[in-house]
């Protein structure tokens, strides 16, 4: 600060800096985590490392290995349009909680996935791990099971233990078959593998090309030639209810993502692009507004903080993430005195208050179809 006491009296400019608009956080760097094929010293299990491309996995990690799914679900996110990851390799799954630790010291992992890892009581604890974060989203694997319709099987049991309260998780099946990397030239060997990986790559797709607000569903799971279970539409039609995310085969096209479901009964949280939504809006804000922080706390830093709330959710809302024909329909921002009262300044808070009306997807295309007399209406059938 310059010391005017030592100039002589008139007037001076200063020159300051202005906060600047809020940029959009990461939304699509997963953290993979498993078993490698290398011998990972001890030291460096549950660390994550990070890798841009195939290769660079295999330089660190080795390579495929039958009896192994992590190297797999890596190949199959860089294929389906991921650029970048976090690869944690772990010993066995009671590396798990130390490996979850880790990367609570890695703000920009927005995805968690565990690769064929089934056990409902361990995917559990990835889920907690995303609640705790509050920033996360668990992509799960559904258990293989030849009856995913019976209550007593191996799929419906998993799906019962695995509530999330605010919907940080989403559970896709069934698995996905794959050409065998390893196979011989000109043979046609499949290997069955858990879909998470490859999940995470068509997030990482979606967003990049549409936005995190859109469902990441309707979408090629690249690498995929086929389902290992071939669901029909009456089954679909109880799994989703039970918000299990179907891989469907249509006639001529490759393998889809046929759900946006999280695993949760509440509605406000039940689809997967808008919890991603929200988590990346309040990355966004929260990285966005760190320059508030020790400011003096008075109208001048409520006006400040309203104005690039304000501007970034307005770009949120032109992206079409939010719902209504005006910005004012989409969101509204408040910060003043009924929040932020004596009591409240006193305690150095201010609290500012966001609402935003997302746009869900079109989960249901409802088309009404009839013959038509040439009057003013069809005669529905």
């Amino acid at each position: 600060m310059v010391d005017y006491s030592t100039k002589a009296p008139g007037v001076y400019i200063e020159e300051i800096t202005p906060a600047g608009p809020i940029a959009g956080s990461g939304t699509s760097t997963p953290a993979l985590i498993g078993t490698v094929a290398a011998t990972v010293p001890a030291e460096k299990l549950g660390i994550p490392v990070p890798i841009t491309n195939w290769t660079g996995y295999t330089s660190q990690f080795g390579d495929f290995a039958a009896n192994l799914n992590l190297p797999y679900a890596v190949r199959g996110f860089f294929e389906n349009g991921g650029g970048f990851a976090y690869v944690v390799p772990i010993k066995d799954l009671t590396g798990l909680p130390a490996a979850l630790d880790q990367l609570t010291r890695r703000p920009d992992v927005s995805l968690v996935a565990l690769p064929g890892v089934v056990d409902p009581a361990v995917q559990a604890t990835v889920i907690s791990h995303c609640e705790a974060m509050g920033d996360r989203f668990a992509i799960l694997d559904g258990a293989p099971d030849a009856t995913p319709l019976k209550t007593d099987g191996a799929l419906q049991k998993q799906r019962a233990g695995l509530l999330s309260k605010n919907g940080f998780a989403g559970l896709y099946w069934p698995w996905i078959v794959i050409p065998d990397p390893q196979a011989a030239a000109g043979t046609t060997a499949t290997l069955t593998k858990p879909p998470s990986g490859h999940i995470a790559g068509i997030m990482a797709r979606s967003d990049n090309q549409r936005g995190v607000h859109k469902a990441p569903a309707n979408e090629p799971v690249r690498g995929a030639i086929d389902l290992a279970y071939p669901l029909n539409n009456l089954e679909q039609d109880q799994l989703n209810t039970k918000n299990i995310n179907a891989l469907r085969a249509f006639p001529g096209q490759p393998p889809l993502v046929w759900g946006a479901r999280t695993l949760t009964d509440g509605t406000p949280w039940r689809y997967v692009n808008v919890r991603r939504l929200f988590s990346y809006v309040e990355d966004s804000v929260l990285a966005g507004l760190r320059w508030a922080v020790f400011e003096p706390n008075n109208t001048g830093l409520w006006k400040g903080l309203e104005r690039s709330i304000t501007e970034f959710l307005t770009r949120v809302w032109q992206s079409g993430a939010l719902f209504g024909r005006t910005a004012a329909e989409a969101f509204y921002v408040k910060i003043d005195e009924e929040l932020n009262p004596p009591a409240t300044r006193a305690l150095g808070e201010v609290v500012v208050e966001i609402g935003m009306a997302p746009t869900r997807p079109a989960e249901y295309v409802v088309v009404r179809i009839g013959i038509w007399d040439g009057g003013a209406s069809v005669n529905e059938r």
